[in-house]
């Protein structure tokens, strides 16, 4: 099993001596997507990525800084609400050996990441509408990222948002196995994604499933964190919704 997540915007480069560092699966067309993007001025990333003059200006800074080599490990340099729950700065080296074989980042930069895998800080959301070789991302992509994630025929649990989860599903067969996880709340009286808590939970569920050692979608049933439950009635094979019961609303 494969659990797959979304990047974050945030990132911060944390040097670890005792981690070896691994290259991206798709370090040639990562090169290709740096090529288009070191070309833009910032008032032009301002408008492509639709974003203020500062991170603009931040963004353009990183893709001038930006290398293909050396680099910080993928869940570490991430820094938003989901890594932040994974919490991988106390993992063990069995726990970061598990997480290599078992969890993945989606990237519009760099397609498929591992945990270890050496990456800088950048900003490119899938949805950007950058053209490289006259391609939007999700077209230059294809079904690349699709191909990668099932080469060995695993079963993909997903915890990703859906403008990353997309660059799979559109390309699913028959056989594939695709398991979305949906983690709503009860407030006043219906059921509502509050996406903080949802980002968060997800976090905790890649931590579960790394330090308890899950290979199987369906043992993640057992995940209980902050009063979010498995709820069955709402559930399939295809999905697994959590609810968490915000009694003071």
């Amino acid at each position: 099993m494969i659990a797959i997540i979304s990047p974050a915007k945030n990132m911060k480069v944390r040097k670890e001596k005792r981690r070896n560092l691994t290259d991206p699966v798709f370090f040639e067309k990562t090169k290709q997507i740096y090529e288009e993007l070191k070309k833009l001025k910032p008032w032009e990333i301002e408008s492509l990525m639709k974003v203020n003059e500062k991170i603009a200006l931040q963004a353009f800074l990183d893709i001038q800084d930006f290398k293909t080599g050396d680099g910080s490990a993928a869940l570490m340099t991430y820094d938003g609400l989901v890594f932040q729950n994974v919490g991988a700065g106390d993992f063990t080296g069995w726990d970061m050996k598990y997480a290599q074989k078992h969890v993945r980042v989606l990237s519009g930069m760099y397609g498929v990441l591992r945990p270890t895998d050496a990456i800088h800080p950048y900003r490119l959301e899938m949805g950007c509408k950058v053209k490289v070789e006259g391609k939007n991302l999700y077209q230059f992509w294809g079904d690349e990222i699709y191909k990668e994630l099932y080469r060995k025929q695993d079963v993909i649990l997903n915890l990703a948002s859906e403008e990353y989860a997309k660059t799979v599903r559109k390309h699913l067969e028959g056989p594939d196995h695709f398991v979305d996880v949906e983690f709503l709340t009860m407030r006043g009286g219906k059921l509502r994604t509050i996406v903080a808590w949802a980002k968060m939970a997800r976090g905790q569920m890649v931590r579960h499933i790394v330090k308890n050692r899950i290979d199987r979608p369906e043992d993640i049933k057992d995940f209980d964190w902050d009063g979010y439950e498995y709820e069955p009635s709402l559930s399939s094979e295809s999905k697994y919704v959590f609810i968490r019961r915000d009694l003071k609303c």
